[in-house]
């Protein structure tokens, strides 16, 4: 073999080993950047799915923080109008308060009767109105759902002093069974000018 054909034939080799090399380099430049977003996205799982877990844990403390929420909230704004429950409630803060209360009254049942005409509205139709699902409460502008139930106490039988009616006024304002008072009308007793005589109107919230 002349020298000249072992220059060509080493030349092709060199090409050939060259692009080999190449090839294998670039293939496996391939090959590894395709593992490597491979393992990404099980990072990205792996990392999603830690997340969800740790996510439910704290799901689970939070039922377990807040399972008595509901009752809670039941008691603050009650589910019915239990008038006696009410009541009881109420006389219990004014013994505390040592007032005698008259009288307790509620609006005049509904029950059983239709309810009002309502006008049409600016367009000629005429609105829906949800009644009420119980009687002698009223719904509560903005909020649905919510209704409130009047109540009117009286106290001219046995006057208290007007410490006593402050703090009967703070205990129902720090009640959890939510009430608005919305009137008070004070008077002096007529036998104790130190005394006084009270009519006073709140509101008792209620959530059917």
């Amino acid at each position: 073999m002349s020298n000249k054909r072992v220059f060509y034939v080493m030349i092709a080799a060199i090409v050939l080993t060259t692009g080999i090399a190449t090839a294998s380099v670039v293939l496996g430049s391939s090959m590894l950047k395709k593992k490597s977003l491979e393992l990404t996205e099980l990072k990205i799982q792996d990392r999603l799915i830690e997340e969800q877990q740790i996510a439910l844990v704290q799901a689970n403390k939070d039922i377990e923080k807040y399972e008595d929420l509901e009752t809670i909230s039941k008691s603050i704004v009650p589910q019915d109008k239990d008038q006696a429950i009410t009541v009881r409630e109420i006389i219990k803060l004014a013994d505390a308060s040592k007032i005698k209360i008259s009288t307790i009254s509620f609006p005049t049942s509904t029950l059983g009767q239709k309810a009002p005409p309502v006008a049409p509205s600016a367009d000629g139709t005429t609105p829906k109105v949800q009644a009420p699902p119980i009687s002698q409460v009223k719904p509560v502008d903005g909020i649905q759902g919510l209704f409130q139930l009047e109540v009117t106490i009286q106290v001219n039988e046995i006057a208290p002093t007007y410490n006593q009616l402050i703090e009967f006024l703070g205990k129902l304002e720090q009640n959890r069974r939510t009430a608005q008072v919305t009137s008070i009308s004070i008077d002096p007793s007529a036998t104790n000018r130190n005394l006084v005589e009270f009519n006073l109107t709140m509101n008792v919230f209620v959530k059917p």
